[in-house]
């Protein structure tokens, strides 16, 4: 029962979230562009996209992807980077424009997984 609970509060927080990320944060000529941006968060919920990555590790529509340092390797080598990728690919697709609520763009979270998947000192720091 509380597990149930719980989850219907996490629902409530998820559409509150990105309710409010779809009414502040992507407009194309001063014109909200509803339906784009419901095609965009879709793309964090497909679970053709994400179907293996570790629900924890996830990207999501704030722009958040939080990876705990001795997680590093098991993100970059396993399934989390690649489906990572292809959300920022999907909502690219749907959006090209688009804003995380933190600001950056999916090409800026591109980079960041470029680099904090890298071999150099910065693997793992983004």
């Amino acid at each position: 029962m509380a597990l149930a609970l719980m989850l219907k509060v996490k629902n409530v927080f998820i559409f509150v979230a990105l309710l409010f990320i779809a009414m502040f944060c992507c407009f194309s000529d001063g014109e909200l562009q509803e339906q784009s941006i419901a095609k965009v968060l879709s793309c964090f919920e497909n679970n053709r996209i994400y179907s293996q990555c570790n629900e924890a590790y996830r990207l999501n529509p704030s722009g958040n992807i939080n990876i705990p340092l001795q997680a590093t390797d098991s993100f970059c080598s396993g399934p989390c980077l690649s489906e990572t990728r292809l959300v920022l690919n999907c909502i690219n697709d749907m959006l090209s424009n688009f804003v995380f609520y933190n600001k950056a763009t999916a090409q800026q979270m591109r980079n960041a997984l470029d680099a904090g998947c890298s071999f150099s000192r910065e693997r793992g720091q983004h």
